[in-house]
């Protein structure tokens, strides 16, 4: 899980200023809504809306009942728009449905009254436009298509002795006695990107020669379709990153980084650290282990921890390097599990995040692993 799509915590608080910005547009908007109320119920006497008994600029007669109807309509949009704002301000996520029903309302009663609330309709078709953007990054896209090779035979070998003891505990539960053997593994599933500051939903693959090598294909998407793709290689202990702002290759710490993301995402299929013979385990404590990897003729070293109550491991860290200007830094996988259909458990979901950012840059469910197929030719490919 490369380092490519990390991105500085300015670019998160950009997003947070621009939703304050869209909250104090909408509770003005909603507060101005208000004065219409006030105007038509009749309750006061405003200049800018003069009392009438009329629509469309004359065309609908109404009557004094029609108008006071009219300003309900008026009460119940202010209300919709700065209930919007509040639940947008608290993070919660009925504010863009919330936010869509009342703008079109708004929208709606601000054409009826067009000669004296166009500005309230222009921006209503504001807000539109940035619900459109909004339902857009909310918008899932299919799953990529199935990957066509069939898995291969998985032989199994007897759990090693002398492992740490929440290591044990672990791999008891997820394979019993005998840990398969994987030589390769293609990923796929869907999930969450953050890019430049905006999590869009994305689709992924994820393609192992186990412990050697690897491909990493993610599209970030709107309204579905693909609206950035990365393609990333780590082959013969060198990276090439084709992202959408360039191509970075030919860099010992990005190489570094992505043998810690070689590693790092074999935490999805665990039983690769047990069947390489390079791969070391040491103990800590009743919950944390440490496991070293091979890195050209050195090793990295990955903290890994496990749940006191269920045994299972729950996040994978170590301190990794992102770009020239930040260095290295903490990095760590949390994971999620769920039950196979015998009983164990299996991955569910990982969520990927860098420490500085303190929130996942990259969240996939798994929707589909395959095993010792010949990755040979496709890990070299491009695209799904």
């Amino acid at each position: 899980m490369g380092e490519t799509l990390a991105l500085p915590p300015r670019s998160d608080t950009l997003i947070r200023f621009l939703s304050i910005i869209l909250v104090v547009i909408v509770i003005l908007h909603g507060l101005i809504h208000l004065l219409g109320f006030a105007a038509y119920w009749p309750l006061a006497d405003i200049p800018n809306l003069p009392y009438k008994t009329s629509l469309l600029g004359g065309r609908l007669e109404v009557g004094a009942s029609g108008m006071r109807i009219f300003s309900l309509l008026w009460l119940l949009v202010a209300l919709g728009f700065v209930l919007a704002a509040g639940a947008l301000a608290l993070g919660k996520s009925y504010w863009a449905p919330l936010l869509l029903g009342t703008t079109l309302l708004s929208l709606a009663i601000c054409i009826l009254d067009w000669k004296v609330a166009y500005l309230g309709a222009l921006i209503d078709v504001f807000l539109l436009l940035v619900l459109g953007v909004v339902f857009g990054l909310l918008f899932q896209p299919t799953s990529l298509p199935a990957y066509a090779a069939p898995s291969g035979r998985i032989q199994t070998f007897p759990l090693p002795a002398g492992l740490p003891e929440p290591v044990e505990r672990f791999y008891r539960q997820v394979y019993g006695d005998e840990i398969p053997v994987y030589h390769s593994t293609v990923i796929s599933g869907r999930g969450t990107i953050r890019f430049m500051g905006i999590t869009f939903p994305g689709r992924l693959r994820f393609t192992h020669d186990a412990g050697q090598a690897y491909r990493h294909y993610l599209e970030a998407t709107f309204y579905g379709f693909p609206l950035l793709k990365v393609n990333e290689h780590y082959l013969e202990g060198h990276a090439h990153l084709a992202l959408p702002f360039g191509v970075v290759e030919d860099d010992p710490g990005v190489d570094s980084a992505a043998n810690q993301g070689l590693w790092g995402e074999t935490v999805m299929f665990p039983a690769v650290f047990l069947t390489d013979r390079r791969v070391r385990w040491e103990a800590v404590d009743d919950t944390t282990a440490k496991v070293y990897v091979p890195f050209n003729e050195d090793e990295q070293e990955f903290t890994v921890e496990f749940d006191p109550q269920t045994g299972l491991l729950t996040r994978m860290a170590t301190i990794r390097y992102r770009d020239e200007k930040v260095g290295k830094i903490r990095w760590w996988g949390d994971i999620t599990w769920g039950s196979s259909p015998d009983g164990r458990p299996a991955l569910q979901s990982i969520a990927v995040t860098w420490e500085d950012e303190g929130t996942p840059w990259l969240v996939a469910k798994i929707e589909d692993i395959q095993f010792n197929s010949d990755v040979s030719t496709y890990i070299r490919q491009t695209g799904p």
